[in-house]
């Protein structure tokens, strides 16, 4: 019993220590994950929190990578053949606010005519396709979210 009590104390002092440098959501959202695990460990490998602008306001947002985030000994707890879950927090009037929350194969951001764009590589059945086939969204930020141009 003292084994899982140890370990649930470095968990909560793991989970504290990340949680002082980030934002409340962003904080949450890794708690939550945590708990998800439980009562395994979870390892935040190197990589699972990104810090880069993705929507053109000159603030760092967060991006957390749960393919690199470890459930015990599964190290693919929140991957599959739709990609690896990947969390967004963007930076909007001082707060920051979850902007994408689904399984990706891949995440860019760049500026499509002059817009900031978040690029995704998705499973082919998000587009109506088998899923191995190439599919893929292109999202613009409108001040307040990501969503596609129309």
């Amino acid at each position: 019993m003292r084994y899982t009590l140890a370990a649930v104390i470095l968990a909560v002092a793991a989970t504290a220590s990340v949680a002082q440098d980030l934002p409340p959501p962003v904080a949450v959202a890794i708690a939550e994950a945590k708990k998800t695990c439980s009562p395994d460990p979870t390892t935040l490998k190197p990589g699972f929190i990104k810090r880069q602008d993705v929507n053109g306001d000159g603030v760092p947002d967060f991006i957390l990578d749960y393919g690199r985030f470890q459930c015990g000994d599964n190290i693919t707890y929140w991957c599959g053949s739709a990609g690896c879950t990947m969390q967004i927090f963007a930076s909007s009037d001082g707060r920051f606010i979850k902007v994408l929350d689904e399984n990706v194969q891949e995440v860019r951001f760049r500026k499509i005519g002059g817009r900031s764009a978040m690029l995704l590589g998705l499973h082919g059945s998000a587009c109506g396709k088998a899923g191995v086939e190439p599919c893929g969204a292109t999202l613009y930020w409108n001040g307040t979210k990501f969503s596609p141009a129309h």
